[in-house]
């Protein structure tokens, strides 16, 4: 179980970005590796202003990396927050 208060803020803060099916399925699409926010709003059928206030959360919540390529921001998914994310879980089981 998280042994502080700030370990259960930040955990309760990325399950709340978990919470959320849009979120989830640009993780999903994240899964097969790096990609822009142009591809992601493609792949997800989503416009570009709703596709980045997801990311936003779920980079405030530590659970993807952002590169930035020039004008282009690349996104991916955060091992450390995404394993730190699990291993709440693990530890309540």
């Amino acid at each position: 179980m998280p042994s502080s208060a700030h370990s259960r803020a930040v955990a309760a803060l990325r399950f709340r970005a978990l919470g959320d099916e849009t979120r989830l399925q640009l993780l999903e699409l994240l899964a097969d590796g790096e990609r822009s926010v142009a591809q992601l709003m493609a792949a997800a059928g989503l416009g570009q202003s709703l596709v980045s206030h997801h990311l936003r959360t779920l980079r405030d919540a530590d659970l993807v990396a952002t590169r930035r390529d020039g004008r282009w921001m690349y996104y991916s998914i955060s091992k450390g927050g995404l394993t730190n994310a699990k291993l709440v879980l693990y530890e309540l089981g």
